[in-house]
């Protein structure tokens, strides 16, 4: 009976320990493993260019327009070439009979240290302007005859060779462009530079 009794209770202290054994805590997580090696950097991305010209009346707009190309600087030289063009769209006038305005529309050309020319497209304000070169980038038009100011708003496009023109109107009968190539840069020879004067009603 004795030797039945010590067997039961070595059995129930077994049975515990068992339980115990099996209910412990989680040991503490070990230490991150090292980094892997960095993969290699993709190939940088392609920028996006866009140029705004003066469309002349024609097939594409009757009454003329703008003509806006888009694209990606595939030589990455920073101008939007003729085969780099992914879409072309025009914004188109209305009827010129019936426009609020007159306009003075030209296309101004600079080379060198010399005074810029222009070819006129439209002038029906009856106007004509002569550009004088005032130091490199920079260029005043003189008008032969004065606009009202406070209804004329002017116009112009950037150049595929320069980063960036200002363009002000800076008196009744004086106007003033600036060409950049890159920040606080300014430059010389152009050609094509859309310009236009519109004075409303």
């Amino acid at each position: 009976m004795k030797n039945i009794l010590s067997f039961r209770f070595f059995a129930i202290v077994l049975l515990f320990v068992s339980i115990a054994a099996c209910s412990s805590e989680d040991g503490a997580d070990g230490a991150n493993g090292r980094d892997g090696i960095d993969g290699t950097d993709g190939t940088n991305g392609l920028n996006s260019l866009i140029t705004t010209l003066i469309e002349q009346p024609g097939e594409n707009c009757s009454n003329g327009g703008y003509k806006i190309e888009v694209g990606q600087d595939i030589n990455d030289n920073g101008q939007l070439e003729a085969s780099e063009v992914d879409a072309t769209e025009f914004l188109c006038n209305g009827d010129a009979s019936g426009l609020p305005f007159l306009s003075y529309v030209s296309l101004i050309n600079q080379t060198g240290t010399q005074d810029p020319t222009s070819t006129v497209l439209e002038n029906t304000l009856g106007l004509s302007i002569v550009w004088t070169r005032e130091s490199q980038g920079k260029y005043v038009g003189s008008l032969d005859s004065n606009i009202d100011i406070g209804k004329t708003v002017i116009f112009y496009t950037t150049p595929t060779t320069h980063t960036g023109v200002r363009g002000e109107i800076v008196g009744d009968n004086e106007v003033r462009i600036e060409l950049q190539n890159g920040t606080n840069a300014f430059a010389d020879d152009f050609s094509n530079l859309s310009f236009e004067l519109r004075e409303y009603e």
